[in-house]
């Protein structure tokens, strides 16, 4: 994978376009999403084009919605903020459905599924363990096994607050982009980052990554989602059902599940 320089502040400054369709609803909605690199979810190339799953995603359930439509783009961490203060009316950001997340915003249908991973060195012998969770909901990671380590997180993720809320005893920082993390953990400064598998992978497979593996996949638990998916006002339910009705017509037809293989499955 090939890291982009971290986008300066100006970039975050919003931007606007609208593309507008020929046919459908009345009136526009405003998406929200970001133009910090998240691949193969979605980022801004050299040339400026929005590209990856999200992007084809999200194109596609435009032309099915069929209603004109304007994209801001701005910090990971403003996406939510943006929408509660309706600057926006939905968001995209490989947002995973959580707890937390429904008691400020509503979620559309999931359109995909990655598991959360510790990513560190191959030559770091550590055995990282689950065990059974205080909460009584299923099995978490045993944070003796990570004493003494730095874990590496982006700021806002699942994955912050699931070493928030299950791992507060072991030394973790948050970084405002993954790719952050990343860049300290190629430098030592961290022993692992935990993150979607998805976006780890392309990192794993790059010549950058060659001495980095998966040490271990996080067990399913509620903190940690139950799939991604946009994010509408809560009480929005005329946007959320024009979002549901196209993400249902993309699974029936197929495209969807081309997209994720394009994206996913044939790298």
């Amino acid at each position: 994978m090939k890291f982009s320089p971290r986008i300066t502040a100006a970039l975050f400054v919003i931007t606007l376009f609208t593309v507008t369709a020929s046919i459908g609803y009345a009136g526009s909605v405003r998406l929200g999403m970001t133009p910090e690199p998240y691949m193969p979810f979605t980022q801004i190339n050299q040339a400026g084009v929005w590209e990856g799953f999200e992007a084809d995603l999200t194109q596609a359930v435009f032309k099915k919605m069929g209603i004109a439509h304007k994209i801001s783009q701005m910090a990971w961490e403003g996406l939510i903020p943006s929408l509660t203060a309706n600057k926006v009316d939905f968001i995209v950001g490989a947002f995973s459905v959580t707890e937390e997340r429904r008691k400020v915003v509503d979620f559309s249908m999931p359109y995909y599924t990655a598991p959360s991973v510790f990513v560190g060195m191959k030559s770091d012998k550590t055995k990282i363990s689950n065990k059974p969770g205080a909460d009584g909901k299923g099995l978490v990671v045993d944070a003796k096994d990570l004493s003494k380590k730095i874990i590496g997180v982006q700021n806002a993720s699942i994955q912050a607050t699931y070493a928030a809320k299950f791992l507060s005893g072991v030394d973790s920082k948050s970084y405002p982009a993954a790719d952050n993390a990343i860049a300290d953990l190629t430098a030592g400064r961290i022993d692992y980052v935990l993150m979607d598998f998805q976006y780890i992978k392309s990192f794993l497979d790059s010549k950058e990554g060659a001495a980095y593996e998966v040490k271990h996949e996080a067990p399913a638990n509620v903190v940690l989602g139950e799939g991604m998916a946009y994010a509408v006002r809560k009480g929005d339910t005329a946007t959320l059902e024009k979002i549901d009705a196209a993400l249902a017509d993309l699974k029936k037809d197929g495209s969807l599940d081309t997209m994720v293989q394009k994206w996913f499955l044939s790298k």
